[in-house]
């Protein structure tokens, strides 16, 4: 009788098959975990920008106050507490100024309300270095530092009125 030949796969073809599709899998599971932590620090920035830009627009609409420095914050204030629900964050009728000097603090106020509802630990900053105005926006994204002090980030605008 011939000797047959082979036929199928050994133990060793299948064990090694399973060894580089669990590495292939686990390579896709990092890239996805990887894919969300860098779309919620993306969605973090893209708030920032936009409150960037919600303080430049009242700046530009009360000019006349703006260039005396009424919008000058430094960024040492206590936050405002985010309350779950609020008009503050969806409409502006709770700020309604009463007269033109009042305009700049209400905006501020709403600004800072803002920031500390879009944003973890968000803190604005407000100067005129020169003839421009430089606005800092400085949160924390727990999602890329080991260390609490490397968990800071800041968008920086600066423009003129």
């Amino acid at each position: 009788m011939p000797a047959r030949a082979p036929r199928g796969f050994t133990l060793m073809e299948v064990l090694i098959t399973l060894i580089v599709l669990s590495i292939g899998l686990l390579g896709l599971a990092a890239l996805q975990i990887t894919a969300v932590r860098t779309n919620q620090s993306a969605n973090l920035r893209t708030q920032a920008i936009s409150l960037a830009n919600l303080i430049v627009d009242r700046m530009r609409a009360n000019s006349g106050y703006a260039r005396q420095g009424a919008y000058y914050l430094d960024g040492t204030y206590t936050a405002p507490t985010c309350t779950a629900g609020s008009p503050l964050l969806d409409s502006d009728s709770a700020f309604t100024p009463t007269s033109a000097t009042d305009v700049a603090p209400k905006d501020l106020a709403l600004w800072e309300y803002k920031i500390a509802c879009q944003l973890p630990d968000g803190i604005g900053k407000i100067t005129y270095p020169g003839g421009n105005v430089t606005i800092d926006i400085t949160w924390t994204d727990s999602r890329w530092a080991a260390t609490a002090a490397d968990r800071s980030t800041t968008f920086t605008l600066v423009t003129t009125l």
